[in-house]
């Protein structure tokens, strides 16, 4: 297997990783507590993950999820902030940052990555 067949492969392991992340950050802000609030402890993990998909996907040329994995993760920071369970309305904004993130994904193919057809003869020089 040649290095650009492995890039892409890696491309596509890493999109199909942000999928099943996006899944789990979307499961984490749908949960509720018997007050309809969401847990803080679900915020902070989803936070985390977001923070997470923000740096792997600026780093695997995917910039439009980076971008909005950033807005979603600096939203989460600020309801983090809050030290306690979210009420709905807080979660308003996270919210439809987290439906951006899910359409630009679902957008989003492997080969859209700036890696996928880079020409890696001219990055090691």
């Amino acid at each position: 297997m040649s290095v650009q067949e492995q890039l892409r492969a890696l491309v596509h392991r890493h999109h199909a990783n942000l999928a099943e992340q996006i899944a789990s950050v979307d499961r984490l802000l749908t949960a509720r507590d018997e007050e309809g609030h969401a847990p803080h402890d679900s915020i902070v993990e989803a936070q985390g993950i977001t923070h997470q998909m923000k740096g792997t996907a600026g780093s695997m040329g995917f910039a439009a999820l980076s971008t909005a994995a950033a807005e979603l993760d600096t939203s989460l920071k600020q309801l983090k902030a809050l030290d306690g369970a979210v009420t709905s309305d807080q979660m308003q904004e996270a919210s439809q940052f987290l439906s951006s993130l899910q359409k630009i994904a679902s957008e989003t193919t492997p080969e859209m990555s700036t890696l996928y057809n880079a020409d890696l003869s001219q990055l090691a020089k």
